[in-house]
């Protein structure tokens, strides 16, 4: 199981900052979420071969940062980590091609709405994708990106909830392109595709200030 450096430093970093800072900790309207999910889609049509290239549905983790600007209504920054594998299927290619990480780093917002101890939220986002090959041969990729979601948020205290979320992404490919490229070994994936679809579900505890 793969880990990315922003996942691990990012919530020290913040909780480190809330607790020395007493006048943004205590500000009204701050809301951290850090959650667990499941990602599932994105597949890559490519040229050279005529093969559809899938990246394997696996576990994501992330954080997400909200402010409150307006009665209902909160800017966010989403962060989600997803380890995966770029695969071949049929029976003469050769499986796995290679670990790929996918990031999605988002800006965005969402409408909420209460409904006694729950509230439920639709939301969009902007941002980019990130694919990251675990092989020192490859180059990795950043894309334009966008999301669009929603969930509930279940109250399980003052200041903390259960936040359950559906969200999709698009990234945007270059149709006539090649991605996953190395110096001295060609490039993986020469691209057919407008747009790579992935789906996330996750669950997450919500933290207010």
């Amino acid at each position: 199981m793969r880990y990315s450096l922003i996942f691990v430093f990012l919530p020290a970093v913040l909780l480190s900052f809330l607790l020395l800072t007493p006048t943004f900790a205590l500000a009204e309207g701050f809301q951290v979420t850090p959650f667990l999910g499941y990602r599932m889609g994105g597949y890559f049509e490519d040229a050279g071969t005529g093969l559809t290239l899938d990246l394997d549905e696996e576990e994501s983790w992330g954080i997400i940062l909200g402010k409150d600007i307006a009665p209902g209504k909160q800017y966010e920054f989403f962060y989600s980590f997803q380890p995966s594998r770029l695969t071949a299927g049929g029976l003469v290619t050769p499986g796995v091609l290679v670990d790929v990480d996918v990031e999605y780093f988002h800006i965005g917002g969402r409408n909420y709405w209460d409904k006694g101890t729950a509230r439920t939220f639709v939301g969009g986002s902007v941002g980019a994708t990130h694919f990251d090959p675990q092989s020192s041969n490859l180059s990795s990729e950043t894309r334009f990106s966008l999301g669009l979601g929603g969930g509930v948020e279940v109250r399980a205290g003052e200041k903390v909830a259960i936040r359950l979320e559906g969200k999709g992404f698009a990234t945007f490919l270059d149709s006539s392109g090649a991605i996953f490229c190395g110096t001295s070994s060609g490039c993986e994936v020469f691209i057919a595709s407008d747009v790579l679809w992935q789906f996330e579900v996750g669950a997450g505890v919500s933290f207010r200030f």
